[in-house]
């Protein structure tokens, strides 16, 4: 007899990954997930629970992946600075081919949300603390290795290099030249580290 196809969970995830950051949590229907996993109402349920738990479940999904993307670049480059630098230009040139918008998926959640809405709006900050943290570390390292001056605070860099990834993110979703992203990509590298 044939067997009958597995289940591939990571997919379905992926599938409702895209769509939430395309559409946002209110914009997206039911009807929407049904069709973008492929899975009947009842199969959903059963592997992720409401659209509630399945939303917080992509979040998790892409924050993972975010991270590793970052992490993915520093160790491309044999300086941190470097690898942040790299890590800028692959947002610069990040196209809908590869993800289904250029704006930052958790930073869509955030001003989707009220912070009211404590059961969204927690989770978000939370990763995007955890990315700032990325960042920080990341900073203390080119410290360490004599990248940046003993003088900087790497923790207000750190700040400093989310806050210039989300305007960025939001440049990129205007739609303007590759090239001019890739200039201010270098830009912000530039400008985020003061001469030591």
């Amino acid at each position: 007899m044939p067997r009958t196809p597995k289940f591939h969970r990571e997919t379905a995830l992926n599938n409702a990954l895209k769509l939430f950051w395309r559409k946002g949590y209110h914009a997206t229907s039911m009807k929407d997930i049904e069709e973008e996993m492929d899975m009947r109402p009842g199969s959903i349920y059963a592997a992720f629970g409401n659209k509630e738990a399945l939303f917080k479940e992509t979040l998790e999904e892409y924050s993972s992946l975010a991270e590793d993307e970052f992490k993915q670049a520093l160790a491309q480059k044999s300086s941190v600075l470097q690898g942040i630098s790299l890590y800028l230009r692959n947002i610069a040139v990040m196209t809908e081919t590869c993800a289904p918008t250029q704006a930052c998926m958790l930073v869509k959640t955030l001003l989707e949300f009220t912070p009211e809405n404590k059961a969204f709006s927690e989770p978000v900050q939370s990763y995007l603390d955890k990315f700032e943290q990325l960042f920080t570390e990341a900073f203390q390292q080119a410290q360490q290795r004599g990248e940046i001056g003993s003088s900087q605070s790497p923790e207000r860099l750190g700040l400093l290099l989310q806050t210039n990834i989300i305007g960025l993110r939001t440049m990129a979703r205007r739609e303007i030249p590759r090239q001019q992203l890739e200039s201010l990509a270098d830009d912000i590298i530039a400008r985020i580290i003061p001469a030591s």
